[in-house]
Formats: C-alpha cells, sequence, structure tokens
C-alpha cells in the first residue's frame, strides 16, 4: 500500500509539471520609437521582430502555442519605454524585453532589467555589454558605439584623409562614436579639429556650416541620424560643403540614402552591420532580403537585421532550453551562442554578450543610383578589428580615459 502512495504521488507530480509545461507561453515585449525622429527606423526593427516570430508560428511555434509578441512605442523617451515595459511586464508576467532604438534609452532599460532579473535582448547600437554598464541580463544585437566610430575612422584615414571634425548627438550615443574616432585618431596620428555636439531632431545646421569650413577637415564625422542627417546634407551640399568635405556616417542608414538621392554621392560614407546587396557574397542573406521584400514591399535596413538576429536568438534559446520564463537558464544558453543567419558566422560573445559582427562601409553611389542600390560596399571590417577583448571591456580601456573635448 505505501508503494502504491508513493508510484501515486510520482504521477502526480509528473502530471503536475506536465500540465505546467504545457501552459506556458512564449511571450515578449518590445518598446521601440515608432514615433520621434527614428520612426522609420523602428518601424524596420518591428518588422524583422514580427518576421522572425511569424516565422517560429509558421513552425507550430513553442510549446504548443503561438508565440505573442507585444508592441509599444517608446515616443524615443527613457521614460516613456520603462512605463511600456513595466506595464506589460506587470500585465502579461513577462521575463524577456526586446528592443530600442536609442542607445541612452537602452541604457536605462538595461539598468531596470538586471534590477528585475528580466534578460534584455537590445537591438540597437549600445554600450549595455562595456564596463560599468554591463550587468549580466542584457545583450546587444546591435554594435558597441565604440565599433562603428572605429570603423569609421579606420577607414577613413586610410583612404580619405587625417584632419577630421566630428558633429554628432549630445548624449551617450553619439559621445561613444566620437570616443572610438579619437582612439583610432591617435593611434593613426590623424589631426583632430574639433567636435560639435547637438540634440537629437535639431533641424539647422546653418550655424555650424563657418566652423567646418574655417577648419577644413579632411573628413567630417557625423553621428547623426534621421531627419536631421538628410538636412544637415542638403544644407551643407547648398553651400558646396559636400564637394570639399568626405562625409563619413557612424551609422549609414540607407533609408538616409535612398531619401538623399543624387545628393549621396561618392563622397557620402557610412558603417553599416547589413546592407540588402550581402545577398551577393553570403547565401544566406537571400532569403531573408527576399522574405522581407516580398512582405513589406521594399529590402531590409541594418536595423531589420538586427530586430529579426536579435528576436531569432532568444527565441531559439527558449526552444532548446524548453522555458520561456527561467532567465538564468536562457542566458545561459545565450552566452557564447554561435548562429549564421543573415551574414557570416556569428555569436554572442560570453564574456559581455556582444554580437560578433562584421561593419561595411558604404559609399554613395549618387546619379548611378536606381531604386534601393544606392551604395557599394567598398570594404569589410571583421569584428576583430573593432572589438575590444574581453579584459579591456571589463576595465573600460581604453575608451573610458578618453575625455570627450568640451566636456
Amino acid at each position: 500500500m505505501k508503494r502504491l502512495f508513493v508510484i501515486l504521488g510520482l504521477l502526480s507530480t509528473i502530471l503536475l509539471f506536465g500540465s505546467t509545461y504545457a501552459a506556458e507561453q512564449a511571450q515578449l515585449g518590445m518598446t521601440i520609437p515608432l514615433s520621434g525622429a527614428y520612426g522609420a527606423f523602428a518601424v524596420d526593427m518591428k518588422r524583422g521582430a514580427e518576421m522572425a516570430v511569424e516565422e517560429v508560428n509558421a513552425a507550430g511555434g513553442l510549446f504548443g502555442k503561438p508565440v505573442k509578441l507585444y508592441i509599444r512605442d517608446s515616443e524615443l523617451k527613457s521614460d516613456v519605454a520603462l512605463r511600456r515595459f513595466k506595464e506589460m511586464t506587470e500585465k502579461y508576467n513577462l521575463k524577456v524585453i526586446i528592443g530600442s532604438l536609442s542607445g541612452g534609452i537602452s541604457l536605462v532599460v538595461n539598468e531596470w532589467a538586471c534590477k528585475n532579473k528580466l534578460l534584455y535582448m537590445s537591438f540597437c547600437h549600445t554600450s549595455i555589454p562595456w564596463y560599468k554598464e554591463f550587468c549580466g541580463y542584457g545583450f546587444g544585437a546591435g554594435l558597441v558605439p565604440f565599433q562603428s566610430g572605429q570603423a569609421m575612422a579606420k577607414y577613413s584615414f586610410k583612404n580619405l584623409g587625417k584632419k577630421w571634425m566630428f558633429i554628432g548627438y549630445d548624449y551617450r550615443w553619439g559621445w561613444d562614436n566620437l570616443r572610438g574616432w579619437l582612439a583610432e585618431s591617435e593611434k593613426e596620428g590623424a589631426e583632430f579639429k574639433g567636435a560639435i555636439y547637438l540634440p537629437i531632431g535639431t533641424p539647422d545646421f546653418s550655424a555650424f556650416i563657418p566652423q567646418i569650413m574655417q577648419k577644413k577637415p579632411d573628413v567630417l564625422a557625423m553621428a547623426v541620424a534621421g531627419k536631421s542627417l538628410v538636412s544637415a546634407i542638403k544644407q551643407f551640399a547648398e553651400v558646396g560643403l559636400t564637394k570639399k568635405v568626405k562625409i563619413a556616417l557612424c551609422k549609414g542608414q540607407i533609408i538616409d540614402f535612398k531619401e538623399l538621392g543624387p545628393l549621396c554621392d561618392q563622397n557620402i560614407y557610412g558603417a553599416s552591420t547589413f546592407y540588402w546587396k550581402l545577398q551577393d557574397y553570403y547565401e544566406n542573406a537571400r532569403p531573408f532580403v527576399t522574405k522581407f521584400k516580398d512582405k513589406y514591399g521594399r529590402i531590409p535596413t541594418a536595423d531589420a537585421d538586427s530586430a529579426y538576429v536579435g528576436t531569432r536568438a532568444v527565441l531559439e534559446a527558449m526552444r532548446q532550453t524548453g522555458t520561456a520564463t527561467d532567465v538564468p537558464k536562457l542566458i545561459s544558453f545565450l552566452k557564447g551562442f554561435a548562429f549564421q543567419y543573415n551574414k557570416e558566422p556569428e555569436a554572442f560573445r560570453a564574456c559581455d554578450q556582444a554580437r560578433t559582427q562584421s561593419i561595411f562601409i558604404l559609399r554613395g553611389k549618387g546619379q548611378q543610383a536606381k531604386g534601393w542600390d544606392v551604395a557599394d560596399i567598398v570594404t569589410q571590417i571583421p569584428y576583430w578589428d573593432t572589438m575590444q577583448t574581453c579584459e579591456n571591456n571589463a576595465k573600460g580601456f581604453p575608451y573610458a580615459q578618453i575625455k570627450l573635448p568640451g566636456k
């Protein structure tokens, strides 16, 4: 009789855990700035994440149920992003959050995720894998901003000239890109001619033109994006500045290239982690580009790739660990997780949970542009040329030691 009770107890335990497992549903909460200066880029992030979820759901979902993706507009404000995440996590009992399209906002979200022991997969250029920001709960499917700054600087100092100026947003993303340029400038013996800081959404750049013209740089490094960037290039072109100076964009957005049209000529360069013509080099890029284009009517951007890769990786972690809520298990799987989705073989480096990805330098095609064929890939800079070692990252070296001019 005693043995019978033991067996019944074991059976009831198995049934209990079995029903819990069957009841678990994979859920993700995402905030992105669908309104605001980065709205066009946020739409692509939304599409990339949705496409990854739809692929998994088309294959049967996870745990016998479709994956649910909740999306909210952060309005490009950190307080709004936090409020939206709090609302979603409380309402749906979420353990995994994704998104952000601002390095500054991602840092705020990452700090909150760490305190609340949530897995956070960031899509944007962010410094959460670096130094004091790293807490073990945040992953970066985009770049650490130092990398794009340094990559663009590497190419510029070897091919475009060594006298340079910087103009960029006056917050963490802009500052960290500048630090990447300054580090490479010192290494290459380049001549720094000054920095201009401005708020996000700045529409008028005319006041900065005399200063740039007076300094006569070979290269103008820009950590500006979206409508502000388009306005800046148009204003620079009106006074002939784009013919006298090479423009080097720390984040080369092909949406911006497309909107600029003929103005985005061979004097305009940009660092990017994805360009649709990579399908000519990586066979696994073609299905991504084709599926995205068929679904949305145009080619995917680097933001779409980051969102797709980050979302797909998180869903793969859930599938292979058998849980959507056990955060330590999910993090353990993702640390060092190697994959090949849209480009070359990549991974989330175990020591800092940053994505190991190459950076491609694009050059505008100007009058030769046709449709979305707006740029040429002039070189590929592998991740090991821009990612610091784990030891350096942990110490904040060298970037934490770089003093920003005027700060």
